[in-house]
């Protein structure tokens, strides 16, 4: 008798009988279980750990099921989108626009030395498109916040004009001082910045903008442009000295 050969053709499959209904198909494999159920019961492949145990094992397995079914609510709300709010205390404000003041003031000061010692110049010097000082010394009990504010914000707005003219049509005379008054209107703008800060934390009424003021003539000469840098730094020298009076005694009424 013969055997047959182990790896020899299977006999293919035969059809059910007619009238018999087919067999059942094979059952379906149970679907994955949620990952926080693999870690409670142990059969997550990356569990190493035993199975949670006893009641307190219980708890943790109800709040890892509670989180995977509202992922959205696992992680807790982080800070609302946008820039990080300042302190709304203005007094703050005012504090960081008198430091800004005092330090303008002495690089203006120490500018203007500069300056009569390269060009001595006798005399007073002025300039028509200049601001007047907002006020005199004896009038600074009679301040208020509102009028000071927008005085002194539109007097400091003049002066950056007349810095950066001062930069572009002074004249060979004054390139020697470029970098100091480069450094000069930086600050003059930071400061300008700071103002306006100060009035939105104060709710101050904005005051309606300027008209679009007239170009500056270039100097007449060379000697002009120095004549114009002793008015310019003269002027701003006053008018910081006063914003330094001013703001002091108008943080003592906030």
């Amino acid at each position: 008798m013969g055997c047959r050969g182990a790896s020899g053709p299977e006999p293919p499959s035969r059809a059910p009988p007619p009238g018999l209904p087919p067999p059942p198909a094979a059952p379906a494999a149970p679907a994955p279980l949620p990952l926080s159920a693999q870690v409670c019961s142990g059969s997550h492949p990356r569990h190493h750990g035993p199975a949670f145990r006893g009641p307190l094992g219980g708890v943790c397995c109800l709040v890892l099921v509670a989180l995977s079914l509202w992922p959205d609510r696992a992680a807790a709300p982080g800070p609302p989108p946008g820039p990080p709010r300042a302190s709304p205390d203005p007094r703050a404000e005012l504090d960081s626009a008198v430091l800004l003041s005092r330090s303008l003031l002495a690089d203006t000061r120490q500018l203007a030395a500069q300056l009569r010692d390269k060009f001595p110049a006798d005399g007073d010097h002025s300039l028509d498109s200049l601001p007047t000082l907002a006020m005199s010394a004896g009038a600074l009990g009679a301040l208020q916040l509102p009028g000071v504010l927008t005085r002194l914000r539109a007097d400091l707005f003049s002066y950056l004009r007349h810095v950066q003219w001062l930069r572009r049509a002074g004249g060979p005379s004054l390139r020697t001082l470029e970098p100091e008054l480069g450094a000069l209107q930086a600050r003059l703008d930071r400061l300008l910045r700071r103002l306006q800060l100060l009035m939105s934390r104060l709710a101050l009424p904005q005051a309606p903008p300027d008209p679009p003021a007239p170009p500056l003539a270039p100097p007449a000469s060379a000697w002009g442009g120095i004549r114009a840098a002793h008015a310019i730094l003269g002027g701003l020298h006053l008018t910081l000295d006063w914003a330094v009076r001013g703001l002091l005694l108008l943080k003592t009424r906030l």
